[in-house]
């Protein structure tokens, strides 16, 4: 049984991998194999292509992307032709998994898609999923229910980050802020920068005013991928007062043990509000990002998910020159206070999306649907 997994950003190889370790507990003997990055090699899965510098925000770094993606694309073409269908798992990034899962379909692989893209949404979902697909895990309860309508057969189970971020206890350290910079090293570079400043203003206010907050350790949660000793350098060179931890692979850990957070606009979120993490959500793009959404000019009323599943502004969001030291420094500095209305306000709130995300065992009883869906092609042939 070959099992294929498709997962062009962090979050996908995640999944992937926690995916991969219960299907081979179900599925002795099956061969494990696809696109991932380093999570994904490291439980057992064979890359065919390496996606670790496949993700991009906007049109002009998708181009910029383009070439490694395209190349991928071709080689997992060649790949799915050459091995005896399985099952094959697209996670999100619908920009390469779509048209991959309606060429595995083709050719006679189970095609069971994991996080479809833009589940989150609540007026749409994927129109040429359910042709292209056998069946879909969704993490949104209303996702399933339109791809169900659709024609799909779709399946909520939870969503994935509650078990992957288990139960732990939080551990905060006093004065220890977490920074989630983002995936991607540029991105990173460029939220650190600002944050580094915030931490010194914050700082400076305390000097000068007793009782306020004081920030003593900065833990940085790194993505695998990221030039980590880089990332060191430049904390060190834009805020030498405070010392820095990088930390990689332990996400949940980082936002357990901090105060509070600063966190890229991402999956991240989520993962700091599971975590029960206050935090500030920035993101700063390049100029010719900016110069992108000021022609395209897209409408939103949130970019971070906890904001956008609430359907109500609980986090602070600071975009762009909006994601200045000074306004970080403020609302940060109202969550490092104990009992301030901002940190009460996003610790009810998490209680809230708690109830959204549904159950904690998604993987599990995913990995249960997708092995009755492997079995049945074993038994019945590709085209049952």
């Amino acid at each position: 049984m070959n099992v294929f997994f498709s997962a062009g950003e962090a979050s996908g190889d995640a999944y992937a991998a926690a995916l991969c370790h219960r299907l081979r507990d179900r599925l002795p003997g099956a061969s494990f194999l696809g696109i991932g990055a380093s999570r994904s090699e490291a439980a057992g899965i064979r890359l065919v292509a390496n996606s670790a510098r496949w993700g991009a925000m906007g049109i002009v770094e998708a181009v910029r992307v383009s070439p490694r993606v395209q190349g991928g694309f071709r080689r997992t073409l060649r790949e799915l032709s050459r091995e005896t269908p399985g099952l094959f798992v697209p996670i999100d990034f619908g920009f390469l998994n779509i048209r991959l899962a309606r060429h595995a379909h083709r050719l006679g692989w189970r095609v069971v898609y994991f996080v479809p893209p833009g589940s989150w949404r609540r007026t749409k979902q994927g129109a040429d999923l359910p042709q292209i697909t056998d069946a879909i895990v969704t993490p949104f309860s209303w996702s399933a229910d339109m791809l169900n309508d659709r024609g799909a057969t779709a399946r909520w189970f939870g969503h994935p980050i509650r078990e992957l971020a288990g139960n732990a206890p939080r551990a905060e350290v006093p004065g220890r802020i977490a920074v989630l910079p983002g995936s991607r090293t540029h991105e990173a570079y460029r939220n650190l920068v600002p944050v580094a400043e915030a931490v010194r203003l914050i700082n400076e206010a305390a000097d000068s005013s007793p009782g306020s907050p004081v920030i003593r350790e900065v833990e940085i949660a790194a993505a695998p991928g990221l030039a980590i000793e880089a990332l060191q350098r430049a904390w060190q060179q834009l805020c030498p007062r405070v010392p820095a931890e990088l930390t990689v692979g332990d996400v949940y850990g980082v936002l357990r043990r901090a105060r509070a957070a600063v966190v890229c606009s991402g999956t991240a979120t989520l993962e700091a509000a599971v975590c029960g993490c206050p935090m500030v959500v920035i993101y700063r793009a390049s100029w010719l990002m900016e110069l992108e959404f000021k022609i395209r000019r897209p409408k939103f009323d949130y970019i971070s998910l906890p904001n956008i599943l609430l359907q109500r502004g609980l986090l602070p969001e600071l975009i762009q020159h909006d994601a200045s030291p000074e306004r970080i420094a403020l609302h940060l500095s109202e969550l490092l206070r104990e009992g301030s209305d901002d940190r009460l306000a996003q610790l009810a709130g998490f209680e809230d999306l708690d109830r959204v995300l549904g159950p904690s065992d998604a993987l599990d009883r995913a990995a249960d649907w997708m092995v009755e869906i492997a079995t049945a092609t074993r038994s019945h042939g590709p085209n049952s």
